[in-house]
């Protein structure tokens, strides 16, 4: 046993004492090695290192073995104390107490900084005052109001709910009509009984009305684009968030590099404002490669003309080539038609679909027109007439599916739909929803060579947790049933399941029983029947469901765990929720300016016979 502990001893650095900075020999380059903290209870550490400049080597940099350790400096270090301290005090805890010693190596320079925290007992809110004036409110919104305060009586006398109450009440005011609103506020505290009382004084002003709209910095390009972006009229209560709609609406013209607007300064229950825009290019080309592990590499090329002989009108010519898909796509996009808040586009594109089950080469032209009904609802109809050429369709298929495969088929089709979406970021939501929903009746009265109904919904919410933790769950139904003499849904028009943005864990398209599967028959050199090559032929219908949990484990990474299932059916209306197949894994996401980057590691529950016991997934985006 002793000599047991003499060989951890041995194999353990050496390391002198603690010492206080002041015992650092002077004008010696240090360098951090580690920095601990003992006694942050309530301060999550990740909130400590934040808030300080002096930095120990991220545990992902360590194979960065080359490169010197983050340098320590005694004065940083100094204030980085004095930082800690203010961040306590934010938080409620006026009375922390923050010491350190700096451990210094046997040799060598780097140096291993512990923190100790004495965080003592907090100060409480002892009362709340918010003084209501002016224009007075309804006794329900008067008592909504009051409730919302962030701030309570025994709370925590946490500065960022003291500040957060004084945006509530501001905003809340802006977004009923009071936009001259003023709000003070002032807390009194006392340390020595750890009591502090908060007061807000709201002064209401008058009820408010937008006023005349000011355009400026419009030089190539005519005002009325900006006028016709924005979401108000003279006379219309003030709304902040009408503000910022319409500074979002201007931003997606993608023809000024800056869009400000300024209320004017006065009193008046009038308000006047001012778009200041600064122009950009109003043409983009773009050039791109990407990756992802089913398309594998793909290219892209576009041209796009933001303003198209004026009125915000857009063209554009895109071209995109990847192992599954190659497309050639023009768009023309003519906004404010047929009415103002109304948008009509024109697509036109000619595409090649390379998959396992067979080859299709379609041609469609499809006009759509989108309602903007409100600033997260967009309704909308679209009419699709295309010529599809099948091909590369394993004998088998056609025999046993009648009318699953038909060589080439005109389908004309009239749809209808309508988008919601209420998240905070499009490309990483973390809080909010999304949902769409969409039928298709195709051919029939509409003519064309197959005749179904298709209909498509699919569900998305996300929401934080504690610990930094976001929860995502999705869940997505679909189903298509022919009519009019049609026998069968077509192979591309067909829905599937399993995949990187699917069912993960599983190769693409291969979740299914053995009744969505079809295995070819081939022969042996002595002419025995063997079962070639299976091939997925899709469901009439489709049911899918993920949930996600997300964990940053840096600023720029995020790590996530997943459960997926899904499972397709040859009938219409048919949702085999009773019979899923499952997979489950594991990944990490990196924050990049184009989105997430995403690699997963997925097992599945139930393979079909022959695939892999676990997929690896890697795309831009994430998954849902």
């Amino acid at each position: 046993m002793r000599v047991a502990l003499f060989v951890l001893l041995a194999l353990t650095p050496a390391r002198a004492r603690g010492v206080q900075l002041e015992a650092l020999e002077p004008g010696r380059e240090w360098r951090v090695d580690k920095i601990d903290f003992h006694g942050n209870d309530t301060v999550p550490e990740s909130e400590l290192r934040k808030a300080m400049v002096t930095k120990s080597r991220l545990w992902y940099e360590a194979w960065r073995f080359w490169r010197p350790l983050p340098e320590f400096d005694p004065a940083t270090f100094r204030a980085d104390l004095d930082r800690l301290r203010q961040l306590y005090r934010n938080y409620g805890y006026y009375d922390v107490r923050i010491s350190h010693d700096i451990e210094l190596p046997a040799e060598g320079n780097a140096v291993r900084v512990v923190i100790y925290i004495e965080q003592g007992p907090p100060v409480y809110v002892e009362a709340v005052a918010v003084d209501l004036r002016g224009t007075p409110l309804p006794p329900a919104d008067r008592d909504l109001v009051l409730k919302h305060v962030p701030l309570e009586r025994d709370d925590i006398f946490d500065q960022g709910e003291y500040e957060r109450g004084y945006t509530y009440l501001r905003t809340y005011y802006r977004e009923h009509g009071f936009a001259r609103v003023e709000v003070a506020r002032r807390a009194e505290v006392d340390v020595r009984r750890h009591a502090a009382a908060v007061f807000y004084d709201v002064d209401s002003g008058p009820p408010s009305v937008f006023g005349d709209v000011e355009v400026s910095g419009t030089h190539e390009t005519d005002p009325e684009i900006v006028r016709k972006e924005v979401a108000f009229k003279p006379g219309d209560p003030f709304k902040q968030s009408l503000v910022e709609q319409t500074r979002a609406n201007i931003v997606a013209l993608r023809i000024y590099r800056s869009v400000r607007i300024d209320e004017d300064k006065s009193q008046d229950p009038k308000v006047d404002l001012h778009v200041r825009v600064s122009e950009g290019p109003s043409r983009e080309v773009r050039l791109g490669v990407g990756y992802d592990t089913e398309e594998q590499i793909r290219g892209l090329a576009s041209w796009r003309n933001y303003n198209f002989y004026g009125g915000g009108r857009q063209l554009g010519f895109a071209a995109r080539v990847s192992l599954l898909r190659r497309t050639i796509a023009a768009d023309f996009l003519q906004p404010h038609f047929p009415g103002q808040r109304d948008r009509i586009r024109l697509i036109a594109s000619e595409q090649q679909e390379l998959e396992d089950a067979y080859t299709n080469d379609r041609s469609r032209l499809s006009p759509r027109i989108e309602w903007g009904a409100t600033r997260n609802v967009l309704p909308y109809a679209f009419y699709r007439i295309e010529y599809d050429s099948l091909s590369d369709v394993k004998q088998r298929v056609r025999l046993l599916h009648p009318g699953i495969a038909p060589p080439n088929a005109v389908l004309s089709g009239l749809g209808f739909g309508v988008d919601w979406n209420h998240v905070d970021d499009l490309l990483d939501p973390k809080r909010g929803w999304v949902a769409n929903a969409s039928v298709e009746p195709v051919g029939g009265f509409l003519g064309g060579d197959v005749a179904f109904v298709r209909a498509v919904a699919e569900g998305r919410y996300y929401q934080p947790l504690p610990e930094d933790l976001v929860g995502a769950v999705r869940i997505r139904l679909g189903s298509a049933k022919p009519f009019a003499g049609t026998k069968e849904i077509p192979l591309y028009e067909r829905f599937y399941a399993g995949g990187i943005n699917s069912v993960r864990g599983y190769e693409r398209w291969h979740v299914g029983r053995a009744n969505t599967f079809v295995s070819d028959i081939a022969h042996d050199v002595v002419g025995r029947k063997i079962a070639a090559e299976t091939e997925p032929i899709g469901g009439r219908s489709v049911v899918e469901a993920s949930v996600e949990l997300r964990h940053p484990i840096t600023k720029s990474l995020d790590g996530a765990v997943f459960l997926d299932a899904g499972q397709i059916s040859l009938d219409s209306w048919d949702f085999p929720v009773d019979d899923l197949q499952f997979g489950a894994g594991f990944g990490v996401r990196y924050k990049s300016p184009v989105g997430p980057l995403r690699l997963d590691l997925g097992f599945p529950n139930d393979p079909p016979p022959g695939d892999p016991f676990w997929q690896v997934h890697v795309s831009i985006g994430q998954a849902f």
